[in-house]
């Protein structure tokens, strides 16, 4: 490891105008596809910076590129710039300023740490054998939009050997780097559900058809479907988040929508679900006379790293953070992440960065919010990764 001194040293001096960044993001979030002013902010900040930058590929994406004084190959580091409609709760003095919006997943932080990073990284280009590509994305919460798909699809990645990023990570203890290699975050989709019955007088329920009865039974045989269909050992949530049904009290319902969640890691299974949705509605069909729609829409793939590249990056990470803070993770989650668009394309990593002290709430909760001491970690190991990955 060759830079360790110089990359701490410019972390230390530049970590003040990182905390500075991050509270700015913080208090002015925008949601998915409306990150206008989050990208015109990080502009500015590569013009005060004099990082060379590309606009007008995708939305309000940025791709900063750092030219090293050395030719040599291309790598890439990645953060996400939206937030979430939450109304925050944290009682910040910086807490937001855009009412009913919230870096309630700490997007604030990866987007201020990237910011440190390039800075650390343009003020060493004179050392750097090759080319640092700096991607702030959109839309990564918004699956629909799928930023992360549309960037790697996008051409202007296509010279990047390798590509990191990270997302602070309450379960894991403040200041532990998790790097696990292989399956580290879901598939997600999302399904719509209509069930279309008849409505008549709730004294008199013979004459209709009880769309709401369906939805109950819908509900208990997907529960089924998870508990009695699925090998316990695979990774598998089904989870329905949303029904609305009926107008009245005493009317029967003739309408009944359902909204929820599959989350998978093997592709099969991800048929598998979306299949069995469907033929669980047709047998209620049946069952009830009742009329049913599944609209099922396929997410971000489940993000597999590459074991190699986290084998590096533990390796970094030991000789610039120290063994102390690094951990391997024993599971995976079943919470998605749209850095899998990158990993599907080129090898790479994502890690986590812990921001949890036992008490710290969930991510996308009101009052969640990001521990400050973990930015130079997560600035360290982000430029280490990319001037090491161009040494070799």
């Amino acid at each position: 490891m060759m830079y360790e001194k110089e990359v701490k040293e410019k972390v230390t001096a530049i970590l003040p105008q990182v905390v500075t960044w991050r509270r700015h993001f913080h208090e002015y979030p925008e949601l998915s596809g409306k990150e206008v002013n989050t990208s015109a902010y990080i502009q500015d900040v590569f013009k005060n910076l004099g990082i060379p930058y590309e606009t007008g590929f995708f939305q309000n994406a940025v791709l900063g590129i750092i030219k090293g004084s050395h030719p040599g190959k291309t790598v890439a580091l990645r953060a996400d710039m939206d937030a979430l409609p939450v109304t925050e709760l944290t009682g910040l003095p910086f807490a937001s300023k855009n009412e009913g919006v919230m870096h309630a997943c700490g997007h604030d932080g990866h987007m201020s740490i990237l910011l440190g990073a390039a800075a650390v990284l343009n003020e060493m280009k004179d050392q750097i054998h090759g080319t640092v590509k700096i991607v702030f994305q959109p839309a990564e919460e918004e699956a629909a939009i799928g930023g992360g798909r549309h960037i790697a699809a996008s051409g202007k990645l296509d010279d990047v050997s390798e590509i990191y990023g990270l997302h602070v990570w309450p379960e894991l203890p403040t200041g532990q780097v998790g790097l696990k290699p292989g399956a580290l975050m879901a598939a997600s989709d999302r399904f719509y559900v209509h069930i279309k019955g008849k409505s008549t007088h709730a004294a008199q329920p013979h004459n209709g058809t009880d769309a709401l009865v369906a939805a109950a039974h819908f509900i208990i045989d997907v529960q089924s479907l998870i508990s009695r269909e699925m090998n316990p050992m695979d990774n598998v949530v089904c989870t329905i988040g949303l029904m609305n049904a009926g107008t009245r009290y005493n009317v029967g319902v003739e309408d009944a929508y359902l909204e929820g969640t599959c989350r998978t890691y093997r592709p099969e299974l991800r048929d598998k679900m979306e299949a069995r949705l469907g033929e669980i509605l047709k047998g209620l069909d049946v069952m009830f006379h009742t009329h049913s729609e599944l609209n099922y829409v396929r997410g971000h793939s489940a993000t597999i790293n590459t074991p190699e590249k986290i084998d590096f990056l533990k390796k970094v990470g030991k000789a610039y953070l120290g063994q102390e803070h690094i951990t391997e993770p024993e599971f995976p989650s079943m919470c998605a992440e749209d850095f899998s668009s990158y990993l599907e394309k080129f090898p790479g990593a994502f890690f986590w960065l812990g921001t949890g002290d036992g008490n710290t709430p969930a991510l996308h909760n009101a009052s969640f919010a990001i521990n400050e001491s973990i930015l130079p970690l997560g600035i360290t190991l982000e430029a280490a990764a990319a001037l090491e990955a161009l040494s070799r």
